[in-house]
């Protein structure tokens, strides 16, 4: 079972709020290409605690267990190379990381809770898990075409199957050029770019984009 999976046991049915707002979101025709409202609430609220979740970084840890979780989460940088980098031992760098993670889940928890409506703790921890994955993607620009494809996916919390009904590329195909194993025509480049809200230049070159 992968995480998505796994969060959508946790799932609350949208409220009416939120369909309205699926809704808007969309072009209003109802095609196969459309997200079903259920689909873009849980789309939605992960993206938003992501965004919720990079708040409380910056707001609620002191600097330096800012800069070790980023360093750690965002630049995949192991503890090793972070406690090297810092000049502290790896257990110091451990402590640190274990005291942020604690201080998030405390100032995030309820939030959790609330948006998904679930009082078990495993639920919040996989759902700020998957918070993590999803912010680290937004800060996250990638170091060649595939990476950066794959980071604007998880920028968004699509799924390859949302993606390949928004595109028409083929899941198949959408993974192998993820991982770098085939490279998209010019056709799908403009069909990515325009479903990423991002610049076909930026999927070339990389850089900063408005997502």
């Amino acid at each position: 079972m992968n995480g998505f999976e796994q969060e959508d046991m946790f799932f609350r049915y949208p409220s009416r709020e939120e369909i309205k707002a699926a809704q808007l979101a969309c072009c209003g025709k109802c095609c196969t290409a459309c997200e079903a409202p259920a689909e873009y609430a849980w789309r939605k609220r992960g993206v938003d605690m992501a965004i919720l979740l990079e708040k409380a970084i910056e707001k609620e840890l002191s600097p330096t267990e800012r800069d070790v979780v980023r360093d750690r989460w965002f630049e995949s940088l192991t503890v090793a190379e972070i406690a090297s980098h810092r000049g502290v031992s790896i257990s110091s760098v451990s402590v640190t990381l274990k005291r942020a993670q604690e201080k998030l889940k405390k100032a995030l928890g309820y939030a959790v809770k609330y948006q998904h409506d679930i009082c078990d703790e495993t639920a919040v921890s996989l759902i700020l898990g998957r918070a993590r994955v999803i912010a680290a993607a937004r800060n996250f620009s990638g170091d060649d075409l595939s990476e950066r494809i794959r980071s604007l996916r998880l920028r968004d919390n699509i799924s390859c199957e949302a993606l390949r009904r928004v595109t028409g590329i083929s899941t198949e195909r959408i993974k192998l050029i993820e991982n770098g194993k085939k490279l998209p025509d010019a056709n799908e480049l403009v069909l990515l770019s325009e479903a990423f809200g991002v610049t076909v230049d930026y999927m070339l070159k990389g850089g900063k984009h408005d997502g």
